[in-house]
């Protein structure tokens, strides 16, 4: 292999933090590109947040977590999940999936598991990233050793760093305080009177885990109006599988006429679903019009099968923000009420990246010193809390654009595993060369944008989920360098590519138009020799996916409702 064959005449050795599912499958496009992968994992195993751990230090999901997308949209674009997998996997099921993924295509090769990197280090004179390891457990830094690499992939997680609330009084409270990062063991709490801080997705399956071992009085504290949504409708329907790329294209053109019409129409229809879905909620505290719902870009939904019965039936209260503690077991909340001897405050109040920990300040997205003016347009609050990273395209570093780059900090109108796998293709056509790299210029004003647009949007409310890339241009720019082809294929009726897809194979065309946004889109055409490999089996597995898509009612549902729809009870739904 030649030794500056990629962008920049760098070299093709890459280092890669982090093996969960953004690092595993950066591994994957990078090694098939023809990059030297080293990644460095310092739990046992692959799968993240995904893999079980009883490390309060670490990240994981309960094991009673499911997917909140299908497995027919969430999987890798060239490795579908397994046959007998649920529509919704389970956490075991998600972590035994990239097991299988990173042997499928011999990644596990790459990977020194029980890693820790505790340095890293940027060598201006070669210039190379010098990260130096250690074994996990080990005593001290007798055991540390040194790599140099040519480039660096940051890949240590969307949530990783806990955002802990300062909670008035709470130096008097004699109870337990902790944050969902460290709630691994619900047993623990049986018979306990819990406090439940914030309504989220991680609150509701804490919720459930929770009620599922007899505590014995569980409240949650929410200042917004409660909005949740089933995976599955009452009459049948998965709600992903109506996102289609003819309905993406539609909220794609909304956005271009107004940003904030589309994210109202969109929240409309979130709380349309939830009426349907659970009307007795209408009259419940939980939905109180003394609640008020967060600015419409900011609606993020509770995506649950049985939170809102739990609301409805009484197992769960709900109650305003948190003022202060005002006693050793003693809560007040904002409308005068307190609650008596509480044993737990459970701090579900989200995770974030922290993707610049262990990089040197003048690499550090975070800093705020490397763009004050870009910085400076937003609440202090959010360079503070390190909530917002400065990157080209939401992954690329601007001082090192060639040879560093982050994952996790971004998210779009794609499921994540999707969104990533499209990424590092991206990435991989990048910093191979294939792809050019726009004027160092030409990325500082693109980061800048998006800086003011986010400036823009916190002031109408804050904004919780800040490295979204929501345009249309970002997906196409994404197929554009990833060589997928899918625009010139799909809608585009001034390319012949589309024209003679629609002629020579009209089934699929219809299917890849109206039927779900499977991921194997990614991976069938061909790229023409310039950008990821297409995968032979591409076309079957998106037509059986949509096969199965179509027929999950009649073949699961009735199976499905008796085991997970809970908001049919006593005439809820």
């Amino acid at each position: 292999m030649a030794a500056h064959h990629g962008s920049a005449g760098l070299g093709m050795r890459v280092g890669i933090i982090g093996a969960g599912p953004l690092g595993v499958v950066a591994a994957k496009n990078l090694a098939e590109e023809g990059f030297e992968v080293t990644v460095f994992e310092r739990a046992e195993g692959v799968g993240g947040l995904w893999r079980q751990t009883t490390n309060t230090q670490q990240t994981s999901v309960l094991p009673n977590t499911f997917t909140n997308t299908s497995k027919f949209t969430g999987a890798m674009a060239d490795f579908p999940m397994p046959d007998d997998y649920p529509v919704h996997p389970s956490a075991d099921q998600i972590q035994k999936y990239f097991q299988g993924y990173a042997k499928a295509f011999d990644i596990k090769r790459h990977i020194r598991f029980s890693t820790e990197v505790v340095a890293v280090a940027y060598d201006n004179a070669t210039k190379t990233w010098r990260l130096t390891v250690r074994s996990v457990g080990s005593p001290d830094e007798r055991s540390d050793e040194t790599f140099n690499f040519d480039r660096l992939v940051v890949a240590t997680g969307s949530f990783k760093k806990p955002l802990i609330p300062d909670i008035k009084g709470q130096e008097q409270f004699e109870g337990e305080i902790l944050h969902s990062q460290a709630f691994k063991d619900p047993t623990k709490y049986r018979d306990k009177t819990v406090v439940v801080v914030g309504l989220g997705n991680t609150s509701a399956d804490s919720i459930s885990a929770l009620i599922g071992v007899g505590v014995k009085r569980l409240i949650v504290s929410h200042r917004h109006k409660a909005v949740i949504i089933p995976r599955v409708t009452k009459e049948g329907k998965i709600l992903e599988f109506t996102l289609t790329f003819r309905l993406l294209m539609l909220i794609y053109w909304l956005q271009k006429i107004s940003k904030g019409l589309a994210a109202t129409i969109v929240a409309s229809e979130f709380n349309k679903l939830q009426d349907a879905s659970y009307p007795a909620l209408r009259k419940h505290r939980a939905c109180a019009n003394d609640r008020k719902l967060p600015a419409a870009h900011s609606v993020q939904p509770v995506v649950s099968d049985d939170l809102a019965s739990h609301f409805i039936e009484g197992r769960l209260e709900s109650a305003p923000g948190i003022t202060a503690i005002s006693g050793p077991r003693f809560i007040r909340f904002a409308d005068g009420t307190e609650a008596k001897d509480v044993d737990v405050i459970l701090l579900c109040t989200g995770l974030q990246p922290d993707l610049g920990s262990l990089m040197p300040s003048e690499f550090d997205p975070y800093n705020p010193s490397l763009a004050p003016k870009s910085f400076g347009i937003l609440p202090s609050r959010y360079t503070d809390e390190r909530r917002v990273a400065r990157l080209y395209q939401g992954f690329i570093s601007l001082q090192c654009p060639h040879q560093l780059a982050f994952l996790g900090s971004c998210i779009a109108k794609r499921p994540n595993f999707q969104l990533y796998d499209l990424i590092t293709m991206a990435l991989a056509q990048l910093w191979a060369g294939n792809y050019p790299l726009p004027s160092q210029g030409e990325m500082e004003r693109s980061a800048d944008d998006f800086m003011h647009d986010l400036a823009g949007l916190i002031k109408k409310g804050d904004v919780k989920l800040t490295g979204i890339m929501g345009a249309i241009e970002y997906d196409q720019w994404l197929n554009d360098v990833a060589g997928t082809r899918l625009y010139s294929h799909l809608g585009n009726w001034f390319s012949s590519d589309c024209w003679r897809l629609w002629w020579n194979d009209r089934k699929l065309y219809k299917t890849l138009v109206g039927g779900i946004v499977s991921a194997h889109m990614l991976r069938l055409f061909d790229s023409k020799g310039r950008g990821r490999k297409a995968w032979p089996g591409a076309r079957d597995a998106i037509m059986e996916a949509n096969e199965r898509a179509r027929n999950w009612k009649s073949e699961h549902f009735e199976e499905w409702k008796s085991e997970h729809w809970k908001g049919q009870k006593k005439g809820n739904a």
